[in-house]
């Protein structure tokens, strides 16, 4: 075990080295990754990530290769490593105590101030100046509201940075991920793996154009994570239980590539001019297959109209939509 810890820090930096043999194929809800391993003197090893979907690994071997053994092992991250993760994780717990506590104080002083400005005032001897006595508590509670919005502020952007940090840690100790050792006989001794993964997809965006006529011509494009130089991306515009039903587009321009075009039908199209243009319409999808919730944007005889969150329309189905306010 001593031995293997190197070897897989070896093999997380030689990832690139495979990128001329690696296709990635996306889905709406995952991912399929295959590369190419080269064995040396019979032996190969692939570093998984954790996402890995289970029994979801594949090797085939090259014409002329034959696979011998497959043994999968857990990543062991160095203790170093572990100790960083743990002081991130409790100081993200902290964060996240704090801001609980924060919100609980602000609850508080808010019904104070609000309690002390509806109060009545009444001169009384032990209070002869009323008026004094309830601008001095409606101050404090607001002096208080103040130091709360501030600490939720600081805790709130530190708790985003440590999390930032907790996550790129986790990746690069690849925490739960595992190597897959291969033994080959033959010439060559090259192998394509893949597996699946559950937690990169493609996200749709759409341009939506209307121009009067009817009818809404509607764009869809791919928002892609990074995938570095060399790799080959494609899109399935549906689920991975849907890939026999659906074949793959090969992306050749990014980002936000083209997946597909069409044409559909609106009705109750309301344009309003004043103080800025907003359109309102309904929709109905009357494609072969649903599209999708995703980001849109809208545009009426050209101009730009607005920017919102498409909620998507399954096959046959209206909708109503709204562009601007």
């Amino acid at each position: 075990m001593g031995i293997l810890l190197p070897v897989v820090a070896a093999l997380l930096l030689a990832v690139p080295a495979f990128a001329a043999d690696k296709e990635v194929t996306l889905y709406l809800d995952g991912a399929r990754i295959q590369r190419v391993a080269s064995a040396v003197n019979g032996y190969a090893e692939v570093v998984l990530p954790a996402s890995v979907l289970p029994d979801s690994l594949r090797i085939k071997p090259a014409a002329g290769v034959a696979i011998d053994r497959v043994e999968t092992i857990s990543v062991t991250s160095d203790p170093k490593q572990g100790q960083q993760l743990e002081k991130l994780t409790e100081r993200r717990d902290q964060l996240e105590d704090r801001l609980k506590a924060l919100s609980a104080r602000e609850q508080i002083f808010t019904a104070a101030a609000k309690s002390q400005s509806g109060k009545a005032p009444r001169k009384t001897k032990s209070n002869p100046e009323p008026l004094t006595a309830i601008r001095q508590g409606t101050d404090f509670a607001i002096a208080q509201l103040e130091w709360v919005y501030q600490a939720k502020r600081k805790a709130d952007k530190e708790l985003k940075a440590v999390q930032l940090r907790l996550e790129s840690t986790k990746k690069a100790v690849n925490i739960g991920g595992s190597v897959v050792r291969i033994w080959v006989k033959g010439k060559g001794g090259k192998v394509s793996v893949s597996y699946l993964v559950g937690d990169t997809r493609w996200l749709p965006v759409y341009d939506f154009r209307i121009n009067g006529a009817g009818v809404m011509q509607v764009f869809q494009r791919a928002s892609i994570p990074a995938m570095g130089k060399g790799v080959t991306v494609a899109v399935v515009s549906g689920l991975m239980a849907d890939a026999v039903k659906l074949q793959p587009i090969t992306l050749n321009v990014l980002p936000l590539p083209e997946v597909m075009s069409q044409t559909l039908p609106v009705e109750n199209l309301v344009l309003s001019a004043f103080p800025q243009p907003a359109l309102s319409f309904s929709v109905t999808n009357d494609s072969a297959r649903p599209l999708p919730a995703g980001e849109a944007s809208c545009y009426y005889s050209g101009e730009y109209l607005s920017r919102f969150r498409f909620a998507g329309l399954a096959k046959g189905e209206t909708g109503a939509i709204k562009c601007g306010k």
